[in-house]
């Protein structure tokens, strides 16, 4: 399987993984504790992978043209990065950054704890 190929099964699998936690079920979202504790490749998939569901969520919305307030929510960090043009890496590192600057906050779902870096970094 050619790199991309994979990378792209990668994210994709991510997503689900994501999107499933959104999801009402039993299984609980990462802390940022236990995110802290993941390889540095791990961190930064899990992050890409949440925001690809964020993307993915407020595309739908988009093209049926809803405004279901659960993902709306997210349509004003989508629509930051989107103009920004901000590479992968450089969101990881907003993530990390955050998460780092605010270890009281380590007991929090990573999504919520993603979701304040990206939305505190977009309001500058």
């Amino acid at each position: 399987m050619r790199r991309g190929t994979r990378r792209a099964a990668a994210r994709f699998a991510t997503a689900l993984g994501v999107v499933s936690l959104l999801s009402p079920s039993t299984a609980t979202a990462l802390t940022g504790t236990e995110w802290r504790r993941l390889g540095p490749a791990a961190r930064a998939a899990y992050v890409t992978g949440v925001v690809d569901a964020w993307q993915g969520l407020v595309s739908v919305q988009e093209s049926v043209g809803s405004k279901d307030a659960g993902i709306t929510v997210f349509a004003e960090v989508v629509s930051c990065l989107r103009e920004r043009l901000l590479p992968e890496a450089q969101i990881v590192a907003i993530v990390e950054k955050y998460v780092a600057d605010n270890p009281g906050q380590s007991g929090k779902d990573m999504t919520d704890l993603a979701f304040a870096a990206l939305s505190h970094d977009c309001s500058r």
